[in-house]
């Protein structure tokens, strides 16, 4: 049997209770805390690195902007669509192309992916030529233009989208 005068009197057992629960309590702030910290790291991280991915893919380089436009196949912001690249065009380029050849060069793009039958139920061919509807030219936010075929001018049509009209 244990010798009574080796345990702690009720007094100091109460003692030990209070300081152990202190301590549960103290270490369990301190984990909620640096968990809390964690978490605040964490959320403020990725909100960094999505802010920063959305404005990377907000603006396009002045290279795409130059010589890459989307055509897209009805007007709607939601249709199917493809990019259209000027192959010798230069993607590293540093200095704007006038936006009357910008506009130029990305309808005749678009026009010749309309020739071919990219957006006919068929899909494309190289013995059949296809109409080429009307088409118009809006600016997307990252910068690049998007054509669509539209009766409508692109004064009417860019704000139905919600987008611009083209502009430097």
């Amino acid at each position: 049997m244990t010798n009574p005068t080796f345990l702690p009197t009720d007094d100091r057992f109460d003692e030990l209770k209070q300081s152990m629960f202190a301590e549960i309590t103290r270490a369990e702030r301190r984990r909620t805390r640096k968990h809390r910290i964690v978490a605040l790291g964490i959320a403020g991280t990725i909100a960094l690195g999505t802010t920063a991915g959305a404005i990377a893919i907000a603006e396009a380089s002045q290279g795409q902007i130059n010589y890459t436009a989307d055509c897209y196949g009805a007007a709607d912001l939601g249709a199917r669509h493809g990019t259209s690249l000027y192959g010798p065009g230069d993607q590293d380029a540093k200095t704007p192309t006038p936006l009357s050849e910008r506009i130029s060069l990305a309808e005749e793009m678009c026009a010749a992916t309309w020739r071919i039958g990219t957006f006919s139920p068929g899909g494309s061919t190289n013995t059949k030529e296809f109409p080429v509807p009307d088409l118009e030219t809006c600016q997307l936010p990252d910068g690049r233009l998007a054509v669509f075929p539209s009766d409508l001018a692109a004064s009417e049509l860019c704000p139905q989208l919600g987008l611009a009209s083209p502009h430097e």
